[in-house]
């Protein structure tokens, strides 16, 4: 098994042409190459941390992450050009099981976890 470089020291990968059109999309909002690195990791074993703190999945197993929810878009207040995200997205499962005539939200008739905050707007990718 792997282990992560100890902090402070660099983390080397080797770029292949999907890694680089990757990067690219997330270079193209400003962020830096550490920036995206970063970021795209915390989502990521944030996401990885919850399904094992909160789900059946055992520690060290890899959860496959089959749907995401995007916040619409506010011209508004659009995130600053070069930013990156800090949280890990909030939890959201899907009922295993059908619910009752009327204790469902939103047009995907699942109800939301408990702890998922508030309904995410669904948008087609």
């Amino acid at each position: 098994m792997s282990t992560p470089p100890p902090v402070g020291k660099t983390a080397s990968v080797k770029v292949d042409a999907q890694m680089y059109d990757d990067l690219q999309t997330m270079l193209d909002t400003g962020m830096t190459v550490s920036d995206a690195v970063r970021s795209a990791l915390r989502i990521v074993a944030g996401t990885y941390r919850k399904v094992w703190d909160h789900t059946d999945t055992p520690e060290g197993v890899r959860p496959t992450i089959e749907r995401y929810f995007l916040t619409r878009y506010d011209p508004a207040q659009p995130p600053e050009r070069g930013s990156v995200q800090t949280t890990v997205p909030t939890a959201y499962w899907a009922s295993p099981t059908p619910r009752p005539t009327g204790t469902t939200d939103g047009p995907t008739g699942r109800t939301p976890h408990p702890d998922a905050g508030p309904t995410p707007v669904r948008q087609h990718v």
